[in-house]
């Protein structure tokens, strides 16, 4: 899915974060947006996922205006930097929980969770509750999550902001490996160069509010 900002406008109050901003994500590919905390790339994020209402411009999901329609609604799937995972659900039901909304058959649920679990590498880890995994295993299921219901596009917000060093160099090609994989669209917020260098197609260098290059 391709995903188009046009002219895109954020105001928080008297304050305009974003202003005027044009951006085009081909599809299949990973666009990371660079730059320094407070830059306005997560805000961006957010208003492609609707999260945040633009001020003024359009969101584009391939030929559909977006721009009102709420998060819920939008085909995209989030990862968070704190994988905002379910603490009283186990494995397969976070994963399952955007099926489950949907109202879908339990077989087919099952067969779907079973199929992304074995893709993220935790088809082992479905009956473990949040709080016995590893940060590099939340992260998977997070990741499970969000593609399980296949979505147009993945936005993925500083997503190894919170692994250690050698675990960040592990997920980096795990996440580029699932995006190439499903053929996905995604777009990685994050502040580290070599993040940005090595999982993504193209860079977008963010100041104030701006894209530079």
């Amino acid at each position: 899915m391709e995903i188009v900002l046009e002219n895109f406008t954020k105001r928080f109050g008297d304050l305009t974060v974003i202003n005027n901003m044009s951006l085009r994500i081909k599809e299949g590919e990973m666009l990371a947006l660079l730059g320094p905390s407070g830059c306005g790339k997560s805000t961006t994020l957010f208003a492609i996922c609707g999260i945040h209402r633009i001020d003024e411009g359009r969101v584009l999901f391939g030929d559909q205006d977006v721009s009102l329609i709420p998060a819920q609604q939008r085909d995209v799937g989030v990862v968070f930097q704190s994988y905002a995972l379910y603490p009283h659900m186990n494995v397969f039901e976070n994963i399952a929980f955007p099926l489950t909304v949907r109202r879908e058959e339990k077989q087919v649920i099952r067969k779907k969770v079973g199929e992304i679990a074995e893709l993220v590498h935790i088809k082992e880890l479905l009956e473990r509750r949040p709080e016995q995994l590893s940060g590099g295993q939340q992260q998977r299921v997070a990741l499970a999550r969000a593609l399980v219901r296949k979505p147009g596009a993945l936005l993925l917000d500083e997503p190894l902001a919170n692994l250690d060093a050698k675990l960040r160099l592990e997920m980096r090609s795990e996440i580029r490996r699932l995006q190439l994989e499903t053929g996905i669209s995604a777009v990685l917020v994050t502040h580290d160069q070599v993040e940005a260098m090595s999982m993504s197609d193209r860079i977008a260098i963010m100041k104030e509010g701006a894209i530079l290059q």
